[in-house]
């Protein structure tokens, strides 16, 4: 028998989220995952070329709440077509630090820096306390209004009702986020 080191490609994120992995010629694989360790977005890169290449091969996962898969989707291509081929690009945006979540109409989220975050991006919050209600179930993906300084609004979301926000969170973002799903 040998013992070593063992290749585990999956390394652990917050809240046991799987993410980024490895890179060499053979494989090029990327992961995020909601709360419950379910990967919802999986991307996989052509071999042999760089991260930051638009040859990606991406999908959506959709889960139930008994933690079964219900539904794959593949990114849209130029002609609005589902496509497997490996034609995109996997956004390597770092998360946002989540530091206050309002309850209000809007709901107004601040973070610890903005980043690259603009008006119009699609969102996964992850891994909050208290206002547990926007941390993503699998279908709720925000979309962000009216940034400002380390604050913005998610649009269309009135949180006046959600459990006040005590701490914690994460912002996702990125192409794989953004990209229409079919």
């Amino acid at each position: 028998m040998t013992t070593g080191v063992i290749n585990r490609p999956f390394k652990w994120g917050p809240n046991d989220r799987r993410e980024f992995i490895v890179q060499n010629s053979e494989v090029s694989l990327v992961a995020i995952n909601d709360t419950n360790g379910n990967p919802v977005f999986i991307g996989r890169a052509k071999i042999g070329v760089a991260l930051s290449d638009a040859k990606w091969q991406i999908r959506k996962v959709t889960w139930d709440a008994n933690q079964s898969p219900t539904r794959v989707e593949w990114p849209e291509n130029s002609l609005s077509k589902a496509s497997a081929d490996y034609e995109f690009v996997w956004s390597s945006d770092s998360d946002l630090t989540v530091t206050a979540i309002t309850q209000a109409n809007p709901s107004v989220v601040t973070v610890a820096a903005i980043g690259d975050l603009v008006d119009g991006d699609q969102i996964v919050i992850q891994g909050v306390v208290g206002m547990t209600e926007v941390n993503y179930d699998g279908s709720n993906i925000y979309t962000v209004a009216n940034s400002a300084g380390n604050t913005f609004e998610l649009q269309g979301i009135d949180s006046t009702g959600f459990t006040a926000y005590s701490s914690g969170g994460t912002v996702v973002f990125g192409n794989v986020v953004n990209l229409t799903y079919s």
